[in-house]
């Protein structure tokens, strides 16, 4: 997975991001309530490490505060035309 974030020195686990942010990804790419509430509660729990080198803290955040938003928002799909 290639993100676009900024490397920095003391910046997030690169492998922990990709992790979490492939599963809320997943989940926003699904209808499913559940998966979608999962992946808040992970948002919202993530403790992600500091590395020496890693991913640029401010633009991490800025994309899981995103994501989050996005999970808040009801399911805009619709049903079948």
């Amino acid at each position: 997975m290639t993100l676009p974030f900024d490397l920095a020195v003391r910046g997030y686990d690169m492998r922990q991001v990709e992790s979490l942010l492939a599963k809320v990804d997943e989940a926003l790419a699904t209808d499913s309530a559940v998966a979608r509430a999962a992946a808040r509660d992970a948002l919202r729990a993530a403790g992600l490490r500091r590395r020496l080198r890693g991913y640029e803290v401010r633009q991490v955040d800025a994309a899981l505060d995103q994501r989050l938003a996005a999970l808040a928002l009801p399911d805009t799909h619709g049903g079948p035309a």
